[in-house]
Parts: C-alpha cells; sequence; structure tokens
C-alpha cells in the first residue's frame, strides 16, 4: 500500500505559531529598582550600592551614596544619612565631586544651573561644571526664575556692613532704581526671592516696590491696584524684622502701611519666594506651577491575577502572571520584581518563537506513537543555555528531555528534542483540509528565568492505515444463505519493522446478519455470515492496532436466494458476490491526502 499525495493549493499544514519575546536589559538580581525622578534614567539599589542606567540598560555610575532626584539634568548626592554634599551626577553618569558643601535649605537641586549649598560657615553657589562660586553670601536662596536674592558683607573678612543683593543667572548682581534715582546697597533693606510669575518684593528706604523680572523695573505696592498715588505706597513701620510674622513653619508675612490707615500684607514661603499679596480689594495669589512631569508612554498593561502580575502589549499576552510586581512600564519596557529580585525588560515586538514539530510536516500516525522532533527558533539575543520547552503531556506529546540538542548560530539559536505523539482516537484515515486533522500541542518557552505565554501550535495529522485487507475468492462459498469466505491482511512495513498485534473483529450494517470469525493465521482470517438477505449486505472488517483508532475496510456482499425451476421461470442458482467499498470523504474537494 502506497501513500498518494494529491497536489491542491492549500497549505498542508497549520502556520507555526509564533509567541512574542522578551529580554532583560537590567538582570534580576536588585533589591529595588526605579524611575529616577526628573530625569529618563534608572536606578538599581542593592546592599546600600546604587547603580544608574540608562533607559536602554547602559550601565552609568554605581555609587555608595544617597542618590536625589534629578533636576535640570542633575542629580546630587550626599553621604548616607547625612547633609554633607559629596558631589553630583549628570544624566550621562559623569561625577563631579565636592567638598565642605553641605545641603542648604533641604534643597539639594541644581535651579538655573546653580546649586545652592553652605560650606559651614556661609552659602556659596555651585555651577553644573562642579566649580564652587568665590563669592561667600551670609545669606541667600536658591535660583528661582532666573535670581537669586542674597545678603553678604562689603568686607567679608571683617564681617562688616551686611548688605542685600540679587544675582541674575549669570551671577551679576543687579542694580534698582525708581524714577531716575539709583538706590544704594545700604538702601535694599529687604529682597525677596522671584516668583513664577516673574514678581518678587523689594524694601528700599522703607518702601515697598514690586520687581518685574522681565524687564527688571521697581513699581510701588499700594493697597490698591487701582491706587496710584505715590504718598499712599506701602511702607514698613518699625524695623523690617518687626514687620515679618510667621504664620506657619513654611509661610512667613510682611505687614505694610499704606497712607494713613490701610495695610498690605504679603505672603512669603521658606524661599522667600512671594506667594500673595493681600490688598483692600483682596488677596490675589500666585499661581506656582509645580514642575510636571510628562508621564511616559507605553502600549504595556499589567495584568494582575492578585497572585501574580503579567504584561499585555495592548491586548495581546506577552508575559503571563509570573512577576511579583510590575513597578512600572513605558514604551516597550518595564520595571518588575519576579523572585524577590528586581530588573528591567524590554518587549522585542519584532521578534518571535517559532515552534515546529515533524518540521511542519503532516504527520502519518501508523501506529500508536509517533517518534519525531520538536524545535523552537528564537532570536540569537536570547541565549539556547537557557532556554527549554514544556508540552503538557495530556495532549499526547512526550519530549525526551535527554535528546536535548542546542545550537546557537550568527542567524539564531535553536533547541531541538525528540518527542513521542500518541496518536488521538478520533484521528481519521484521510487527510482533509480542516479541523478534523488538526492536532493542538500548545507549547510553553521558558527562558532567561521568563514564562512565555501558551502557544498555541498546531499540526496536520491523519493516520494512514499501514495494512490492507483483501478477500482470497478462492475460498469463498454460499450454502442456504451461509456465506464462508476468507480474507488476508497485508501489512506494509519498513526493513526491519517488527509486526503490530492487532484486533480483528466483523461489523454487520444490520441487526439480522451474524457472523462468526475464525483466526487461522496472525494475517489470515476466515468468516461465516449468517441470515443474509437478498440483495445488498454490508460487512465491515475492522482492523484495530493496540492504542489506534480502528481501521475499517467495508465490503459489499450482494445475495441471490435459489429459485425452483417452475414452467414459466428458469432455475436460480443461489450466489453471492463481494466487492470491497471505497471510501469516500465528506467532501472529497477538501481531501489532500489519503489512501
Amino acid at each position: 500500500m502506497k501513500r498518494i499525495l494529491i497536489l491542491l493549493s492549500f497549505v498542508l499544514v497549520v502556520n507555526a505559531i509564533r509567541g512574542q519575546v522578551a529580554e532583560w536589559l537590567i538582570q534580576p538580581v536588585y533589591d529595588n529598582i526605579r524611575m529616577a525622578e526628573g530625569e529618563q534614567l534608572i536606578i538599581s539599589d542593592s546592599l546600600n550600592s546604587k547603580i544608574l542606567w540608562s533607559q536602554s540598560g547602559k550601565r552609568l555610575a554605581i555609587t555608595d551614596y544617597q542618590l536625589y532626584s534629578y533636576k535640570e539634568g542633575y542629580s546630587v548626592t550626599t553621604r548616607r544619612n547625612s547633609e554633607i554634599i559629596t558631589g553630583f551626577f549628570d544624566r550621562e553618569g559623569n561625577f563631579k565631586a565636592l567638598q565642605d558643601c553641605n545641603i542648604a535649605y533641604s534643597m539639594p537641586y541644581f535651579s538655573n544651573n546653580h546649586l545652592l549649598v553652605h560650606d559651614g560657615k556661609y552659602y556659596r553657589f555651585v555651577s553644573t561644571n562642579g566649580d564652587v562660586s568665590e563669592n561667600r553670601y551670609e545669606n541667600a536662596y536658591p535660583f528661582a526664575n532666573g535670581y537669586a536674592s542674597c545678603a553678604t558683607f562689603a568686607d567679608i573678612e571683617k564681617r562688616k556692613d551686611l548688605y542685600n543683593l540679587l544675582l541674575s543667572e549669570d551671577g551679576t548682581q543687579l542694580s534698582f532704581s525708581f524714577n531716575g534715582k539709583q538706590f544704594d546697597d545700604k538702601d535694599l533693606e529687604y529682597i525677596s526671592s522671584v516668583n513664577g510669575m516673574n514678581i518678587g518684593i523689594v524694601v528700599a528706604k522703607h518702601k515697598l516696590y514690586f520687581f518685574n523680572g522681565k524687564n527688571r523695573t521697581l513699581s510701588p505696592v499700594y493697597a490698591s491696584k487701582d491706587d496710584r498715588n505715590i504718598k499712599n505706597q506701602a511702607k514698613l513701620v518699625g524695623d523690617l524684622k518687626q514687620c515679618f510674622t510667621k504664620e506657619s513653619e513654611s509661610v512667613y508675612v510682611l505687614s505694610a502701611k499704606c497712607g494713613k490707615n490701610d495695610w498690605i500684607r504679603i505672603k512669603f514661603n521658606q524661599l522667600a519666594i512671594p506667594i500673595s499679596v493681600k490688598r483692600l480689594d483682596g488677596e490675589y495669589v500666585y499661581t506656582i506651577e509645580p514642575d510636571m512631569e510628562v508621564p511616559l508612554k507605553t502600549p504595556l498593561k499589567v495584568v494582575d491575577n492578585k497572585l501574580k502580575c503579567g504584561l499585555n502589549w495592548e491586548d495581546m499576552e506577552i508575559l503571563p502572571p509570573q512577576f511579583d510586581k510590575v513597578i512600572n512600564c513605558f514604551e516597550d519596557k518595564a520595571l518588575v520584581r519576579l523572585n524577590g529580585k528586581c530588573g528591567m525588560l524590554k518587549i522585542l515586538k519584532d521578534e518571535s518563537f517559532k515552534i515546529s514539530i515533524n518540521k511542519d510536516r503532516p504527520i502519518d500516525f501508523k501506529h500508536q506513537k509517533y517518534e519525531t522532533t520538536i524545535r523552537l527558533d528564537m532570536p540569537k539575543i536570547i541565549s539556547a543555555s537557557k532556554t527549554w520547552i514544556e508540552v503538557d503531556p495530556k495532549t499526547g506529546c512526550e519530549i525526551d528531555m535527554q535528546s536535548e540538542e542546542k545550537k546557537e548560530t550568527s542567524f539564531g539559536n535553536t533547541v531541538q528534542y525528540k518527542c513521542f505523539l500518541t496518536i488521538p482516537e478520533s484521528l481519521p484515515d484521510i487527510m482533509y483540509n480542516d479541523e478534523r486533522n488538526e492536532i493542538s500541542y500548545p507549547t510553553r518557552v521558558f527562558y532567561d528565568g521568563l514564562k512565555s505565554p501558551i502557544i498555541p501550535y498546531k499540526v496536520m495529522a491523519w493516520h494512514w492505515k499501514y495494512f490492507n485487507v483483501d478477500e482470497i475468492e478462492s475460498e469463498r462459498s454460499i450454502s442456504q444463505g451461509i456465506l464462508s469466505f476468507s480474507f488476508n491482511i497485508n501489512a506494509e512495513r519498513s526493513p526491519g519493522e517488527a509486526a503490530y498485534p492487532t484486533n480483528v473483529e466483523i461489523k454487520t450494517e444490520s441487526d439480522s446478519l451474524y457472523c462468526e470469525l475464525e483466526k487461522i493465521s496472525e494475517t489470515r482470517y476466515k468468516c461465516k455470515v449468517f441470515n443474509l438477505i437478498e440483495g445488498n449486505n454490508t460487512i465491515v472488517v475492522q482492523v484495530k492496532e493496540e492504542g489506534c483508532p480502528p481501521a475499517s475496510f467495508p465490503f459489499d456482499v450482494t445475495y441471490t436466494k435459489p429459485v425452483a425451476k417452475t414452467r414459466n421461470k428458469p432455475e436460480v442458482k443461489e450466489a453471492v458476490t463481494i466487492t470491497k467499498k471505497t471510501k469516500k470523504a465528506a467532501n472529497s474537494s477538501n481531501i489532500i491526502w489519503g489512501i
């Protein structure tokens, strides 16, 4: 018996199903991992040591110091649990060391390209180059909106003649004038920081002025915005310190009299930034827009089953629940905690796993077991040495793990095993081009500590009847409605292949027929059929190998009863013919492989 291939214009096997791939950009070996605040960088932390990473997984720097949030591209570092500044990192991981510098105002951040520090005696500014300014200040506030409010001595060594000043971002001291008259340093009793609306407060010769940070001009402060009488300009009543009151831990109020009876109150935060002005016509609050980080877009979605977390790419499962926690997602990457340790993953959207069984060819089951190979193809970035596959043995695929073969090439990596497939009970003995011949082998890939989703691999298969049943015409007889015939079971075997035991039965389509089967040898049988009816009778020789679906060989038996001779009719002798039926598919146009 030979297999016959009918060439038609459709695919013989279900295309290999592919599964998406992820790779570790940062291996999960760290106690903690997080996005760096203020910069698109990653920080991992283990055993009090922090590592700075780019978002592509490039290791930039390692430090035992405490890292603060990035501001303007720089992260200040201090000794652990200390306010002593050790230096700062830029966004490339380059480090500038500093000495004799301490945090000022709990603000270890650059602002307007300057870092305000305290050297133990004076305030000083540090540039982004790591240069500490030579100028020393008795008091100073961090740069805000392009300006820094400071106070220093005319004679710094003798600490004599303290005066207030305002620095521009380039370090230049500003001069103040009103109506063409220049104020001397000794005239400036108070200079505030400048808020986000470019407004500051200057007190010169007891009078209050608004400072415009855009054009650097002064304008009088009045009790009403409609008042323009210079005589009603807000003035201090008494010493400057007496005019300041503390409203809360972070809010200070400066009170000044306008004209004879009106008052104005200006509120400042702890960094001397004006936050509101209360006048006769109400309180005007300066809006301060917080630094808002733009959330990073990502198609990744966290799937949480309350026990473990997984990742989807929009609605497609990429990594099934397996993580203790998905810490953060951005672009095509995710920070995760796996088995108590943290790392960073990248989803390789354009890369995938490819499963193939029997080289994607249709499987022709001869016996209960079919020996073939199962192979996994993967991108070369995934190490074959850390990869294996699993198929649920309940699906009828048993993998011989001892036969494992792993290869790594410049084109990609592979893992291959021998496997044994069990024939399904309902597998037809004709190949159709539909689900009747599909066998599913859901496969999961384990790689580099990760597991893939179930890859729903399917392959086409059919039951190849390697044996046939042929009647022995010379041993056929019929007598009084009892048919006796013999048949041989012929098997096509490969050289050296042993004979598989089979069970042979006779089935009939009529309840009235009765059969007796006698085994003459392993391949030869004798059958008697009783109660034949005149006309067509169907007899089925069913051959079943252990563990396989039965193979049925139907025969049409046409019986002619004997009729005695009469005057009008000739004698009719008892006769029988046996014709082997040809099996037809339900839809023969879909048959692509058969016998």
